[in-house]
């Protein structure tokens, strides 16, 4: 495929803005970024974390398909609105937001797993509100909010139709669903794939998150990409595999190495 190839700054071995060189290096397009925990004050919201990124970004030919909150793993967007939670998460939100308009980041990825997870009517409603709020926010600023999650595809179509926001879409994920709730993601992305905006891109084996390299573990890897070609999907695919991180590590203590080897399996595709 020839799509424009990025990795999650959480999947390269190396953090910071200097980890645009080695994307460059190894020949992807581009990094998903991650606005950072709120312990350290939501590093990314600061202009000068922002400008270093831009400046590598842009010396190296790195672009930043997406930015996304990795602490809705740890605080839930689910509990109700006026909680210490809801609106710590709901600050993540809008400086999520103001760093992708700083940086002209296209997409705003809300993850929905771990404490943030969807698992009731209740937890449901309050993803839809927190959805809204962030869609409200972004309106106007050429900004999508794409929501992950491991709901049923008909609990996703719901969700988006709840939600009733011209910028809500769906990130899709290469694993997720099958690790957490068995379904083929092949299958799931045929019916999903009007939704999507951008794609995740991991495997793994005997449900090990992001434990294999691309096309070597059980998630059907080589099925899903053949959706996404027979749709035409033009979005960025971004990597997400822990390639300095057991069991995939074991396969080469090089993870520039096992990233270029994703790489070229994708380019192969």
């Amino acid at each position: 495929m020839d799509n424009k190839i990025g990795i999650c700054h959480w999947s390269l071995p190396m953090e910071g803005p200097l980890g645009c060189r080695l994307a460059a290096i190894i020949g992807l397009d581009g990094i998903q970024l991650d606005i950072g925990h709120s312990s350290r004050g939501f590093m990314l919201s600061r202009d000068f974390v922002q400008d270093a990124y831009l400046a590598l970004g842009a010396k190296y030919g790195i672009s930043f398909p997406s930015i996304t909150i990795r602490e809705l793993d740890e605080v839930a967007m689910t509990d109700p609105e006026g909680t210490e939670s809801r609106e710590l998460m709901n600050e993540a939100l809008i400086k999520t937001i103001d760093a992708a308009e700083a940086m002209n980041i296209p997409i705003v990825m809300v993850p929905s797993f771990v404490e943030s997870e969807i698992t009731n009517e209740e937890e449901f409603q309050e993803a839809v509100s927190y959805l809204q709020y962030g869609c409200d926010y972004a309106q106007g600023k050429r900004i999508t909010i794409a929501t992950e999650n491991t709901l049923s595809v008909a609990e996703i179509k719901r969700l988006i139709k709840e939600v009733d926001r011209d910028n809500i879409k769906l990130y899709f994920d290469s694993q997720n669903h099958f690790l957490h709730k068995d379904y083929n993601i092949a299958e799931i992305l045929e019916e999903l794939i009007d939704y999507v905006c951008q794609v995740h891109l991991k495997d793994g084996k005997d449900k090990d998150l992001s434990g294999a390299l691309l096309g070597e573990g059980d998630t059907g890897f080589y099925e899903t990409m053949e959706v996404l070609k027979k749709h035409n999907y033009s979005g960025w695919l971004v990597f997400e595999n822990y390639y300095d991180r057991k069991p995939l590590s074991l396969e080469n203590d090089n993870p520039v190495e096992l990233i270029k080897k994703d790489l070229q399996t994708v380019k192969e595709v």
